[in-house]
């Protein structure tokens, strides 16, 4: 019976041991997870803290050279030329693209979408160039009819590019410009006020081409008019249609007519400087 009772007691006592030994082990697993934890917790919250006094440097940089750049525009002391192409994109815009790749410099496309190939939306704006909305059709009469026909053209061709670039456009160029005289001042005051309600910018020009004036312009004509140097913000207007081949042919020596004046390449934003024949009110 004695043994028995030893059997029993020592099997309880290993029993106790082993027990003893897991709540032990697992009370120091615990502890070394939790302090394992609590390391990797004050290691992310030190490189969190480290990167968002880095941006918070970066950031305050970018705003403190943009500030500069902006003061020396005010001050005339930095001249912007916005190098602008309407109707396209057509067989010309790949060597569009290709020239001003060749001189790393952005132009803005203002599209339309009546038998175009949505896809070259995105080659335009995949290479960094602005893209901008100048009615689906383009024809005057149907662009123009109402208030409602207008915005059916713009909204069309605006989905247009963001089903193809994810873009959501906010810059337009009216067919004919503001001032063009197939629209009744009051449908224009009507259309201006709304696109302002909307949150559109719309660019004219302050420099011409003269390609729309006919096709086959010769270069020499489109090279004295598309470089000018008047104003400290200069947006040219310019074509991208099959038909504008010396277009084409001209732009390289509109481009370096521009950098031999000094003139820097932006593409245009509802930020930009509002160069408009009819002037837009004042967005809320």
């Amino acid at each position: 019976m004695k043994k028995t009772f030893s059997v029993i007691g020592i099997t309880l006592a290993i029993i106790g041991f082993l027990y003893s030994g897991v709540h032990i082990f697992g009370t120091t697993a615990k502890f070394i997870e939790h302090h394992s934890l609590e390391s990797s917790v004050k290691k992310l919250t030190n490189e969190k803290d480290k990167k968002t006094a880095e941006l918070a440097a970066v950031t305050k940089k970018n705003a403190d050279v943009k500030a500069q750049y902006q003061k020396l525009k005010a001050d005339k002391k930095i001249k912007t030329v916005y190098l602008t192409f309407d109707d396209g994109p057509s067989g010309h815009t790949d060597q569009i693209l290709e020239i001003l790749k060749k001189n790393n410099i952005k132009a803005t496309f203002f599209v339309i979408g009546i038998g175009k190939n949505f896809k070259d939306y995105k080659k335009i704006t995949d290479q960094g160039h602005a893209i901008g909305l100048h009615s689906f059709t383009h024809e005057y009469k149907k662009v123009y009819a109402n208030e409602d026909s207008f915005f059916k053209e713009f909204y069309q061709i605006r989905d247009a590019i963001k089903s193809t670039t994810g873009q959501d456009v906010k810059i337009i160029r009216f067919p004919g410009g503001s001032s063009n005289a197939i629209a009744s001042k009051a449908l224009k005051t009507a259309i201006i006020n709304r696109l302002t309600r909307e949150g559109f910018v719309y660019f004219d020009w302050n420099c011409d081409s003269t390609d729309a004036s006919g096709n086959n312009v010769p270069v020499a004509k489109l090279v004295k008019y598309g470089i000018c140097t008047t104003h400290s913000d200069i947006n040219v207007l310019m074509h991208d249609t099959n038909a504008k081949k010396t277009t084409v042919q001209a732009l390289q020596q509109i481009i370096d007519g521009y950098k031999k004046a000094g003139y820097t390449f932006e593409t245009l934003n509802v930020n930009s400087p509002k160069i408009q024949h009819v002037k837009q009110p004042e967005m809320n």
